[in-house]
């Protein structure tokens, strides 16, 4: 459905560390289908190291490539940062 949405896509992101020390990120996306808002969870994550924001970043990123949707994010300008498109 993400793939074959005419349009771009919104992003949001919620990280946090359980009681027994592993970090999760969930990523939502948001959209509008035939005139209604739409949220779906995307993808729930375990980050395997701290949550610095490049860390978060990357993960973030390899969840769209997963899904196919790298070029549908409303705003990209973080994916054309050096270090994350190389």
């Amino acid at each position: 459905m993400c793939q074959k949405y005419d349009g771009k896509l919104n992003f949001a992101t919620d990280a946090w560390t359980s009681p027994n020390h592993k970090a999760y990120m969930a990523i939502t996306v948001h959209f509008e289908h035939e005139g209604k808002p739409m949220a779906m969870l995307l993808d729930l994550l375990e980050v395997p190291r701290s949550h610095t924001g490049a860390n978060l970043a990357e993960g973030f990123l390899e969840v769209l490539r997963g899904f196919g949707v790298e070029d549908k994010v409303s705003n990209h300008k973080f994916l054309t940062s050096k270090k994350l498109t190389s």
